[in-house]
């Protein structure tokens, strides 16, 4: 292999290179005309932003070590129906959604074409939190099955990103490796770069919206465009965007 500055890549999956809000407006459209509310109230843009919202607010407790993943798939649900007056088992309206998330396997533009020419020099993990089977099926079901060496799901490490009892659960997995050759890809400054500042590693922040950069976390690298990446991994530098 082509020596470059970071061999190894640990890349987020939602929201940097999966369509996670793709995904979820699908799961949450099937579920919810298979619980048969939509003759109740018909389904709309407003009730997918409601549910967005509230599952949001669920998640960031989470990271927060303020509920459990269970806690939080009942819990979300819970509000959204209270939000909607919908009356509806919970637990059973979940599975119906992470059934149709499953199947979810939109891809963020690049994400293919970066993810294969990174292949050829690196070696890929995903590093994501979410239910394993979910996830698991989500990114075997894509274009990108076949190029991450392994998957690591807070599900299976039994805490999520940003804890570093999930990195430590990353790292027991990735054997004798100098921490100084991972780059930590992430979207997210709650769990990606935070949970990256924890663990001790370089951090490359995908921020498409060029939002400000925050005191904290400490941030190695920010990108705009996942086809940045490249340069980084090589030099450990940006590059020019020749794009």
């Amino acid at each position: 292999m082509e020596t470059v500055r970071y061999p190894i890549l640990l890349l987020d999956a939602d929201g940097t290179l999966y369509d996670f809000e793709a995904s979820q407006a699908h799961a949450l459209e099937r579920a919810y005309h298979g619980a048969g509310f939509a003759s109740t109230l018909p389904y709309s843009p407003e009730i997918l932003d409601c549910y967005s919202r509230i599952n949001q607010s669920w998640w960031r407790k989470l990271e927060r070590g303020e509920c459990t993943k269970e806690e939080l798939q009942l819990g979300r649900f819970r509000e959204f129906f209270a939000a909607l007056s919908l009356s509806f088992d919970p637990a059973e309206f979940n599975r119906m959604y992470m059934e149709e998330l499953g199947n979810g396997t939109y891809l963020l533009p690049h994400a293919e074409e970066v993810c294969r020419e990174l292949a050829k020099t690196c070696t890929l993990y995903i590093v994501t939190n979410g239910v394993s089977r979910t996830q698991r099926r989500r990114i075997g079901g894509s274009a990108l099955n076949g190029l991450f060496r392994e998957i690591f799901v807070s599900e299976d490490a039994g805490v999520p990103k940003p804890e570093i009892g999930y990195f430590e659960y990353v790292f027991s997995r990735l054997g004798e490796v100098d921490h100084r050759n991972i780059l930590l890809i992430g979207d997210s400054l709650s769990s990606d770069m935070q949970g990256a500042e924890n663990a001790g590693l370089d951090s490359c922040w995908l921020n498409p919206k060029g939002a400000p950069l925050p005191e904290r976390p400490h941030i190695t690298f920010t990108i705009r465009d996942l086809r940045e990446l490249s340069a980084i991994v090589k030099t450990g530098k940006p590059g020019e965007k020749n794009f």
